[in-house]
C-alpha cells in the first residue's frame, strides 16, 4: 500500500505534543488512515499504547464488554471461509453497517502474521469509488430502502436500522457510507431492498462494488504493527490466508486484535 501513512510509535507516544501530532497526521496527510509500527514485540504494552493513540481521535468502545476494548480475530478452518474468522477472502465491507451509531474508527493490531504468507488487510476509499459512479447510480443508492442482517449483543453502537441508504446525500464525511459487498448477491435476488426497482438498484450497487474493488489496496500487517482507519470512508476486508491452514496449530495462525471508536467531535464536520 504505497499511499498509506507510515508512523513510528515511539515518536507518537513520547513527548508533550505526541498525541496531537498523531491526530493531526491522521486527519491530514493520512487522510483518515495510518500504519503505526511499534519497535517492541511486547504486545501487552503495545496494545495499551495503541488504545491511547485511538483515544486521541475519539472515544474507545467496548462492543463486547466482557472482552474489554480488544476483540480477537483468530483463524478457524471450520467456518465459512469468507467470514471474519475464515481462511478465504473476506470481501470489502463496513462493520455494523446497519447501526444508527456505526463506529467511525477501527484499529487492527497484529500479534501474529500468517506464517503461510497470506491474510493481507485490504482498504478501499468509498468516497472515490462513489464518485466513479454516474449521478443516476448515486441517486439510486441514496434511497433509504436497504437492509442488512444486524449484529446482536453489541454495545455502544445504537440500534439496528430497519431501512437505510447506502450513500449519504453528500460525501463530506459527516455521515457513513453503509456498504458491504456481501449485500450484492442478496440484492441480485431481490432481497434486502424494499421499494424502488430492485434490478436497477442491484445493478447500481454492483457497480459500486466493482469500483471499490478496483480501488482496493492491501497491507500485510506484521507483528507489532497497528492499522487505524476511518470506516465511514474506507471499506476494509481480508485477502485469503496462505495454503495449509488446517495443518497449522491454532496458536501459530494469524492473530489480530481489533478495537473500535467513535469520533463525536466530527459529527458536525471535519476536524
Amino acid at each position: 500500500m504505497t499511499d498509506l501513512l507510515h508512523l513510528d510509535a515511539r515518536e507518537l507516544t513520547f513527548g508533550p505534543t505526541a498525541p496531537d501530532a498523531f491526530a493531526h497526521d491522521f486527519d491530514g496527510s493520512g487522510e483518515g488512515r495510518a500504519l503505526v509500527t511499534f519497535e517492541s514485540q511486547e504486545h501487552g504494552p503495545n496494545l495499551d499504547l495503541a488504545l491511547s493513540l485511538l483515544s486521541t481521535l475519539g472515544t474507545v468502545l467496548a462492543l463486547y464488554p466482557d472482552r474489554g476494548c480488544w476483540d480477537e480475530l483468530t483463524v478457524r478452518d471450520d467456518v465459512d471461509p469468507g467470514r471474519t474468522h475464515g481462511v478465504g477472502e473476506n470481501r470489502l465491507h463496513v462493520d455494523l453497517v446497519d447501526r444508527d451509531r456505526a463506529p467511525r474508527l477501527i484499529a487492527l493490531y497484529c500479534v501474529r502474521a500468517d506464517p503461510a504468507g497470506g491474510g493481507a488487510s485490504a482498504l478501499s476509499d468509498l468516497h472515490t469509488a462513489a464518485e466513479d459512479l454516474d449521478q443516476a447510480d448515486r441517486e439510486l443508492l441514496r434511497q433509504p430502502v436497504f437492509s442488512y442482517f444486524t449484529d446482536h449483543g453489541v454495545h455502544g453502537v445504537g440500534e439496528g436500522m430497519a431501512r437505510f441508504p447506502v450513500l449519504p446525500e453528500r460525501l463530506d464525511g459527516r455521515e457513513p457510507i453503509r456498504f458491504t459487498s456481501k449485500m450484492l448477491p442478496h440484492l441480485q435476488r431481490g432481497e434486502l431492498v424494499d421499494g424502488g426497482a430492485p434490478e436497477p438498484v442491484a445493478n447500481a450497487f454492483g457497480r459500486l462494488v466493482a469500483a471499490a474493488e478496483a480501488r482496493r489496496t492491501t497491507v500485510r500487517l506484521q507483528p507489532g504493527q497497528l492499522l487505524i482507519f476511518d470506516q465511514w470512508r474506507y471499506a476494509h476486508g481480508r485477502m485469503p490466508l496462505g495454503p495449509g491452514q488446517s495443518d497449522l496449530p491454532p496458536a501459530q495462525r494469524r492473530l489480530l486484535k481489533q478495537a473500535y471508536g467513535h469520533r463525536p467531535e466530527l459529527t458536525g464536520g471535519t476536524r
